[in-house]
């Protein structure tokens, strides 16, 4: 499989746009790349002796948002990858690839019909919008819709249940664990956030100690 020449692909249709006009240039690119690097890994610790094939993980990774922003944006954008990779894979490998994409929004993790490739790129896909980069969307998002920092607090707050459900989407204990890791690291965020947006000194007491 070509997965250089795959890649420029991909950069081609999402290097140079992005899928939300409140997001930044290359968006989908730059998370199919963290979303193939991320279910490599995944796959290395959870199957370190499977028989998953990483190339079709990451082909499918750098291809799976082509068409996120229109509508049935999962089997549109599996039937342009079909066309756009043509030639740069195996028939077999191209059909994998395209399955992958055409059902990574259907999270369910009740569902034994999906292949342990699919799982993964799922997981990926979803850990990629959390932790630190929900910090950065979170922000993004803030100032085109007219927020200020008070606003996007309050928005994060309003927001927090969105969390347990997206987790409850994930199909790895692992999975689980690395979003746990990142909601924590949101939370400590947020705590700080409030504390300074109230003109606070964060840490206060550790930081003064006894003696001013």
């Amino acid at each position: 499989m070509d997965l250089e020449t795959i890649k420029r692909v991909a950069f081609e249709q999402m290097g140079e746009r992005s899928s939300h006009a409140f997001k930044e240039r290359g968006n989908k690119y730059h998370h199919g790349e963290r979303t193939a690097k991320l279910a490599v890994r995944l796959r290395e610790l959870i199957f370190p002796d499977g028989d998953i094939n990483d190339e079709i993980l990451t082909a499918a990774a750098f291809m799976h948002d082509i068409c996120n922003g229109e509508e049935e944006h999962c089997e549109k954008g599996a039937r342009l990858t079909r066309e756009l990779l043509a030639g740069l894979c195996t028939a077999g490998e191209l059909d994998e690839i395209c399955e992958i994409i055409r059902v990574h929004d259907e999270r369910d993790p009740q569902n034994g019909a999906y292949s342990d490739a699919i799982k993964l790129l799922q997981d990926a896909d979803l850990l990629d919008h959390f932790g630190s980069n929900f910090v950065w969307i979170w922000f993004a998002y803030a100032i085109p819709l007219g927020q200020n920092a008070y606003d996007a607090r309050d928005w994060q707050r309003e927001n927090a249940d969105d969390a347990e459900r997206n987790r409850a989407g994930l199909n790895y204990a692992l999975s689980r664990r690395i979003f746990d890791d990142k909601q924590a690291f949101v939370g400590q965020f947020s705590e700080r956030f409030d504390a300074e947006l109230a003109g606070e000194i964060w840490n206060e007491k550790e930081i003064v100690g006894g003696a001013i």
